[in-house]
C-alpha cells in the first residue's frame, strides 16, 4: 500500500471509484478482508462477496457483462455525502450516455453506495444499483423481465 492509500480519506477513496466509472475500471482500493454487499441483488447473484481478490474479480466480470456493454457512459456525475463518522461516505451517481442497443441518449440515477474506509482501504461497500433503470436506459428491460420471469 502506498502512502496515498494509507492516508486516503473515505471521500478520496470514493472519488477514485468515481473516476474509474467512465472506463469501467474499479481501482484496487479494497482491504484484504473487505466485503462488497448488494442487499437488493438479483436472484442468483451474490448478495455478499468477501475478500479483495474475489471482489476485484466480480467487478471485472460485471464491467464486461452483456448488461454493462449495452451502456456507453459519456459522463459520470458524482455526489458525495459525508457525516460525522470520518470512515463513512455515501456515493450517489448520475450517469449520462448512449444505449448501444437502441442508440438513444440517456440520463440515469445509477446507484448509491455506502463505503466504510479504514487506513485508505474499503472494508465494506454496500451497493444499491438501479438495475431496472439501467436495463431501461440500455434497451435491455425486456431481457431483464424475461430473466426474472424464469425464476421460481
Amino acid at each position: 500500500m502506498n502512502e496515498f492509500h494509507k492516508h486516503a480519506t473515505a471521500r478520496e477513496v470514493a472519488e477514485r471509484i468515481s473516476a474509474g466509472m467512465l472506463t469501467k475500471e474499479t481501482p484496487d482500493v479494497f482491504a484484504e478482508n473487505s466485503a462488497y454487499i448488494t442487499p437488493f441483488a438479483l436472484p442468483g447473484a451474490p448478495a455478499r462477496i468477501e475478500g479483495r481478490a474475489a471482489i476485484m474479480e466480480h467487478m471485472r466480470a460485471v464491467a464486461s457483462n452483456e448488461a454493462a456493454s449495452a451502456l456507453e457512459l459519456q459522463e459520470v456525475i458524482p455526489t458525495f455525502h459525508e457525516g460525522k463518522d470520518p470512515e463513512v461516505v455515501v456515493m450517489q451517481f448520475k450517469i449520462k450516455g448512449k444505449s448501444n442497443v437502441t442508440g438513444e441518449a440517456f440520463e440515469l440515477d445509477s446507484s448509491i453506495g455506502v463505503l466504510r474506509v479504514c487506513h485508505g482501504e474499503i472494508v465494506e461497500w454496500y451497493d444499491y444499483p438501479n438495475i431496472i433503470g439501467g436495463a431501461a436506459a440500455g434497451g435491455t428491460l425486456g431481457q431483464l423481465a424475461a430473466m426474472l420471469g424464469q425464476i421460481g
